[in-house]
């Protein structure tokens, strides 16, 4: 069983893919967000500031994946913060991926990027989840799937 730490705000989306990766049976969750969300009751729930430097510690403790999720504004001081607790725990894998699309922001990012370079961490910096998704190699349970009440033979549709 694979042990999987998220960590940051919990959005809609975000929240959404904890839902689906929580149908997994392969997969052990927990996260850690100062967000107040309802998760399912599979997954594990601490409600903590990812700054937070003991409690993102003690989070990481056991855990074989760390996937952060930061705003680019946020990322190079979460990053710091990141690395600190990675290295502390032993942790063998860090994901992070940025939460928005903002390009406005490169210093943040190239800071990040050299952070967790310079940390000599097992490390992936990856925009949004789907990239998440990739690099735990699961594939969440899609929400809905659309499955047609009719079905038309080619020719009908075609004239």
């Amino acid at each position: 069983m694979k042990r999987i730490l998220l960590a940051g705000a919990m959005d809609a989306t975000s929240q959404t893919f904890v839902r689906q990766l929580s149908e997994n049976d392969q997969l052990q969750l927990t996260v850690y967000t100062p967000s107040a969300v309802t998760l399912p009751q599979t997954v594990t729930a601490l409600t903590e500031e990812t700054l937070d430097e003991g409690g993102l510690t003690a989070a990481m403790m056991d855990q074989d994946i760390v996937v952060a999720l930061i705003p680019t504004i946020k990322l190079a001081n979460t990053v710091t913060t990141l690395i600190t607790a990675a290295q502390a725990t032993g942790t063998s894998q860090v994901i992070v991926s940025r939460t928005d699309d903002i390009v406005e922001l490169p210093g943040q990012i190239r800071d990040a990027r050299r952070r967790l370079m310079t940390a000599h961490l097992n490390f992936d910096l990856v925009d949004g989840l789907a990239g998440v998704s990739t690099l735990l190699a699961v594939n969440p349970a899609p929400t809905a799937v659309f499955e047609p009440e009719t079905s038309f033979p080619i020719e009908q549709i075609m004239s």
